[in-house]
């Protein structure tokens, strides 16, 4: 029998960046959005955290479930791999592994960081080559690589500029749950047990050849097709023709909508309606995976019986479940009024929203009842985003799966928006919703989120005195706003001010010392002094502008803001100099702001009628907290360390201690709030990446012992 002359083998990540890669003339641009890095890194993660245990060794990665990524397409010249399919996977994983490298660096990893780079590049007399060789991307790849500032040409071309958006999207999405001990297992199992397969093909006309067959020729049927044969088949037959009527108007109205997927809205109509929640079942990753499979073995559990109830599936759950899908999906993209919650929770990249709001939704609901349920656990996720924050997490969109897992079950058999507004307002703490405001501000791990903040309080400070709405401005993509600190970064200045570094750190980086700004004016005078910053201060947004006297002269419509929201003694002018007393007080401010905006009462989510013992005690740390290994608050519940220990890097510095709060917090020596270790120690360490279980120490018998010790002695008791 004679061999195929096309060649297709498995490569493991290690396998494929052991080649040097070059684009033919003809592929498209690099064009992977933020959406595409998401799904990749949440898709890695929950892949690498199914299996990952942290009292596993290191060999154990061996033995982890493996990923595939999919197949590409390359043809070999003179030695090299030219990419015809598969350049964007390809090439954001380059990006994906010169993150990591500076990661393990900063977790001082040399040897897995230097296994990345021979990946990530070679050098050869001298002369620098990455893995994916295209001459224009060298002089930004080496700028990532050596953790070097990198200003965007004016003409780069649109490659170059997804290229960089891109390098941050993985900065900024990059799993919080992967950045502390976790790490090097995660470098082992990324290398050896995600893999592609490459297709080689012959030269570039047959490479050519089979990526045309494979887009555009001989389509494999799609799962949504698998699944339409499965229930049409089993639904009436003189109904069949109607019934596919209905399924290709639902598809089509769908695929109507930018950037929408019919799988995706399936994967989510099951989750949100059908799929056991509870911890253990196996629905969640069967229906992720295959879900057509999964409707074939459990039709009968989720009602589907009889020929009447697969005809029902397809004219109310799937089309008018649909209809509500494609109305928040294209509320994402452009605001909505009354759905604005749902373009922010994009932009946060919490995509599990579409699941609870139709776990939430019934099939006969009207669209304004689908509105209101819909704004009701947007705003909700929005607020809870937002409280975590500023409670010491660093929320990523897909960390706030574990809320909404807990919650579906709940809200499926809601008779009303003011039955799901109950169960919603339930989940919120009584009191102060931001209780750790007032040190609360910029750190190494949440520059994504405080521009969030800002543009939130700027955009409504700016309604609030009658010009448009700029929040997608605000927040585009491509980033024209920056956080900008009133404070210039010369400590020199403020030495009569604070006594050190680190206070003064503290203070410049405390959120009422930050403003939103143009890139163009934040770079033009961002280390001038105060006085001078001033005058430009005053012909930006109010927020800024509010900093000078003359914005509160003869201004009737500022005035009216201030006195709807009473905010004259807070979001007034400094003059002559911005100390740390005005800090202080637009701290101050910018709390008052946050509590209007995400208003409980405001947004639907009364608590006045909630009973106490509705709440859960601690309604809301599941939402980030990873959902593997031992926490600092199971260290404290088995009486295995007590609140108020004090915390200490193992160097006895003792300007940079921690301390292990009641609830399983650590708040560092500037008053940071984190809410786990890792973050912790980063901020300490002022990098991304610590491993904090690791790098704490306690004090016993007179020494100090790695917090893990403690870890290890409360795992050992629950065996």
């Amino acid at each position: 029998m004679s061999n195929s002359p096309i060649d297709g083998r498995g490569y493991t990540i290690e396998l494929l960046f052991s080649h040097r890669f070059r684009l033919d003339p003809y592929q498209r641009e690099y064009t992977w959005s933020t959406d595409d890095v998401r799904r990749l890194l949440h898709d890695l993660k929950r892949r690498f955290l199914h299996s990952w245990d942290p009292q596993d060794t290191r060999q154990a990665v061996g033995s982890y479930t493996p990923y595939f990524l999919g197949p590409y397409v390359f043809y070999q010249s003179d030695g090299i791999s030219y990419l015809v399919d598969g350049q964007q996977r390809v090439t954001t994983l380059h990006l994906l592994l010169i993150h990591m490298r500076r990661l393990l660096l900063e977790q001082e990893q040399p040897t897995e960081a230097g296994q990345l780079e021979r990946l990530i590049s070679s050098v050869q007399y001298g002369k620098v080559t990455f893995a994916v060789d295209i001459e224009e991307r060298a002089p930004l790849l080496t700028a990532l690589l050596e953790s070097n500032p990198y200003e965007l040409p004016p003409d780069a071309n649109p490659s170059i500029r997804n290229l960089w958006a891109r390098s941050r999207d993985i900065d900024e999405e990059f799993p919080t749950e992967l950045l502390g001990e976790a790490l090097p297992y995660f470098h082992d199992w990324l290398l050896n047990r995600v893999g592609l397969v490459g297709i080689e093909a012959l030269d570039r006309g047959n490479g050519w050849e089979i990526f045309e067959t494979m887009n555009d020729r001989g389509t494999r049927l799609s799962p949504v097709d698998l699944l339409k044969s499965f229930l049409l088949a089993e639904a009436d037959p003189s109904q069949r023709d109607s019934l596919n009527a209905t399924w290709r108007s639902m598809l089509t109205n769908l695929i109507a909508v930018d950037n929408v997927i019919p799988a995706d809205f399936v994967k989510t109509l099951l989750l949100a309606k059908h799929a056991d929640m509870n911890e253990g079942a196996n629905d969640v990753q069967q229906i992720e995976m295959s879900f057509h499979e999964w409707i074939r073995k459990n039709h009968r559990r989720i009602g589907l019986v009889g020929r009447a109830d697969f005809a029902r599936f397809i004219t109310q759950d799937l089309k008018h479940l649909g209809e509500c899908y494609a109305m928040l999906r294209h509320a994402a993209t452009v605001p909505q009024q009354g759905l604005e919650a749902v373009y922010y929770n994009e932009t946060n990249g919490i995509s599990d929203q579409y699941r609870l709001i139709l776990a939430a939704v019934d099939p006969n609901d009207g669209q304004s009842v689908q509105k209101q349920k819909a704004r009701l656990v947007a705003s909700f996720l929005d607020l809870l985003f937002v409280q975590q924050l500023i409670g010491g997490y660093v929320p990523q969109g897909a960390d706030m799966a574990a809320t909404v897992d807990q919650l579906v079950p709940a809200v499926r058999h809601c008779s009303s928006s003011h039955e799901l507004s109950r169960i919603l307002a339930g989940e919120l703490p009584a009191g102060d919703l931001f209780p750790d405001f007032a040190d609360y501000g910029l750190r190494t791990d949440n520059r994504r989120q405080i521009r969030y903040l800002l543009a939130r309080m700027t955009d409504f400070a700016e309604i609030g005195i009658g010009n448009l709405p700029r929040i997608q401005e605000y927040l585009s993509e491509t980033k024209p706003y920056q956080v900008e600190h009133i404070w210039a970064v010369h400590f020199t200045r403020y030495k009569d001010l604070v006594k050190t570094q680190a206070d003064f750190d503290k203070v410049r980086n405390r959120l009422g010392g930050l403003l939103l700004l143009h890139q163009s004016d934040n770079a033009s005078y961002r280390d001038d002094p105060y006085v001078d910053k001033l005058e430009h201060y005053q012909r930006q947004n109010i927020l800024a502008a509010a900093l000078h006297p003359t914005t509160h002269r003869r201004n009737p419509r500022f005035a009216k803001f201030l006195k709807k929201h009473d905010l004259q003694g807070l979001m007034r002018p400094y003059p002559g100099d911005f100390k740390v007393g005005a800090n202080e007080e637009r701290q101050k401010l910018y709390k008052r702001l946050c509590e209007i905006i995400w208003s409980p009462e405001e947004l639907g989510l009364s608590r006045k009628h909630v009973a106490a013992n509705q709440r859960r005690s601690e309604p809301t740390k599941s939402a980030t907290r990873a959902h593997y290994g031992v926490e600092v608050s199971h260290l404290l519940t088995a009486g295995i360390l007590v609140a108020g220990t004090k915390l200490n890097p193992g160097r006895n510095r003792a300007d940079t201690f921690a301390e292990v709060l009641t609830d399983g917090r650590i708040r560092t020596f500037d008053g940071q709030v984190f809410g786990a270790l890792s973050p912790a120690g980063a901020h300490v360490r002022g990098t991304k990446a610590s491993p904090g279980w690791d790098f704490w120490h306690v004090e016993r018998d007179g020494a100090l012992v790695p917090i893990k010790t403690l870890r290890d002695e409360y795992l050992s008791s629950t065996r």
